[in-house]
């Protein structure tokens, strides 16, 4: 028995292929339940209270030639508090909206009703930069920029009205890991290098003069990592840390409960660092058999941490009373 639909239907989809390494885990979930993640070029979007797929979208899929699409690397939900006119001038509309980066050092803020960038970023280099990790930064009730991580260790701080990229540090040679924003003032947020560099930042406006930075230094063992760079047989590429060293990753995130508090995710070591003190709290090794670390999310209700292990495996970790 074969099914028809009616003639005037159409079709107008596609069906996510699977993420790759090259995507770096890029993914994040929005306040409504929306996970969207990283699939080679695509973006796949997927409501996670019915595991249903809702929409799967390529990455400038305007480029001229197949040649130009590139492995999405970095994705993050937009705030709601963007410009009016980045979003429609019909204000009782509801846009979904992303930032996204790619391997070659592209970045756009993403309409998923158009299916098409609504305004991209620039990077004025003279290499294609790859994308390592997005940060949306709150200067003002209603005033957004997007922080960005850029090779290996270049931070653009970006004005979302404009595409314009007013403010830049190098952490050379020190290899930029990712960016997270403090949940207790959205001015604030810190980068976090492979071997224990972190860079706390403050936002008070988007003109390079607003910013104010903090350099500190986590105590870590980073002997792998030196190895690891001697064993390099190529120089500088302008790729992020995640491509350049796959197996050896740095993540970090805010408390949800306690001000000030970071916790730092090394390959074979879990850290709890004060940033008010700018000391560290706790640290201690892995347990015998577990795998090297990829990433730290606490919980936001109740005081567990859960680690994701490089062999596939999940950690949970709870303070002593």
């Amino acid at each position: 028995m074969s099914i028809h639909g009616p003639p005037s239907e159409s079709w107008d989809c596609m069906l996510p292929g699977p993420p790759s390494r090259s995507n770096g885990g890029a993914a994040d979930l929005s306040t409504t339940g929306l996970l969207a993640y990283a699939a080679g070029s695509s973006i796949s979007v997927v409501e996670t209270h019915s595991m249903q797929l809702i929409t799967t979208i390529p990455l400038f899929s305007s480029a001229p030639s197949p040649a130009l699409a590139s492995f999405i690397t970095a994705l993050r939900w937009s705030p709601l508090g963007l410009p009016r006119h980045l979003i429609s001038s019909d204000t009782t509309s509801h846009h979904l909206t992303i930032a996204v980066g790619d391997r070659q050092g592209r970045i756009c803020i993403l309409d998923f009703r158009s299916k098409s960038p609504l305004i991209s970023f620039e990077i004025s280099s003279t290499q294609n930069l790859g994308i390592q990790d997005l940060c949306w930064v709150q200067t003002e009730p209603e005033s957004w920029i997007l922080a960005a991580i850029a090779g290996p260790s270049l931070l653009c701080l970006f004005n979302t009205c404009t595409g314009r990229c007013f403010f830049k540090y190098d952490s050379s040679p020190e290899y930029l890991s990712c960016l997270r924003r403090d949940p207790f003032d959205s001015r604030r947020f810190c980068a976090i290098g492979l071997k224990g560099f972190l860079l706390s930042v403050k936002a008070l406006g988007d003109s390079h003069d607003d910013i104010a930075l903090k350099e500190l230094q986590i105590r870590t063992d980073a002997s792998e990592l030196q190895k690891l760079e001697r064993d390099l047989t190529t120089g500088s590429t302008g790729a992020p840390a995640l491509a350049t060293f796959p197996k050896y990753v740095v993540r970090f995130s805010f408390s949800p409960h306690w001000k000030h508090i970071l916790f730092v995710a090394f390959p074979r070591e879990l850290v709890v660092f004060d940033l008010l003190y700018e000391t560290e709290l706790y640290s201690t090794g892995l347990p015998r058999g577990c795998g090297k670390l990829l990433e730290v999310l606490p919980d936001t209700n109740i005081e567990v941490l859960y680690c994701v292990h490089l062999d596939g495996k999940l950690s949970t970790w709870q303070r002593k009373e």
